[in-house]
């Protein structure tokens, strides 16, 4: 996952726009005209817990960084079309891991049914995803309350400009890189201990042999 090669080390982040109104577009533009944020390893150090037997502790920390793409992401029950390939689950790159929720309150007079519809299209339309996180823009106090109340995970944005809106981005954006790699790190220490060969996609020209998986 870390920067080398393309298309194979961009981790893929569905971009979800909620609610019953149209997401106001300085907002959803962020991501349409720069589908891809470089992430150095350096910035997500204050929100990473490395495990001891990290297979990643080799990697350059001052140097280094993680490629997040962004693509529009689809509900599976509203009649949008699934984006998703017959493939996909058989390639790591196209898998998505980490979907990003815009929640338009003032658009969503039924707040709780909004921020409900987010964590469930994350559970039943992005089955890998390991890190969802919802921005819910312009709240008034009734829902600051009841987001506090209901502990949903969500980040509160105030009615701000566009640089506003993009430093709350790029501190959300550092935590989740670091929530995904910890979440990486997990897996492949789970793969090594029960004996699972992990194998790439630039290594698929070789034999792979029934224990052998692809991640």
């Amino acid at each position: 996952m870390l920067r080398s090669m393309e298309p194979f080390t961009e981790i893929k982040v569905a971009v979800l726009p909620i609610g019953d109104g149209t997401m106001p577009l300085p907002y959803y533009s962020i991501f349409l005209k720069h589908p891809l944020r470089t992430i150095p390893l350096s910035s997500i150090k204050p929100f990473y817990t490395q495990h001891p037997n990290s297979p990643f502790s080799h990697h350059p920390w001052d140097s280094a960084s993680l490629c997040f793409k962004f693509c529009q992401g689809y509900y599976p029950y509203k009649g949008y079309p699934n984006p998703k390939g017959p493939l996909d689950d058989f390639r790591a790159h196209q898998k998505t891991f980490a979907v990003i929720g815009l929640l338009h309150c003032p658009s969503s007079p039924d707040f709780d049914a909004a921020v409900d519809l987010f964590f469930d299209t994350c559970t039943k339309a992005y089955p890998y995803s390991a890190v969802n996180r919802c921005f819910a823009l312009c709240p008034n106090d009734s829902q600051l309350e009841a987001g506090e109340k209901k502990g949903w995970n969500l980040t509160f944005v105030p009615d701000v400009d566009r640089s506003t809106f993009e430093f709350h981005l790029n501190t959300v954006m550092n935590e989740m890189a670091a929530s995904l790699l910890m979440e990486f790190e997990k897996w492949v220490l789970q793969a090594e201990s029960s004996g699972t060969i992990l194998k790439t996609e630039i290594d698929s020209y070789y034999r792979v042999s029934p224990e052998e998986v692809h991640v």
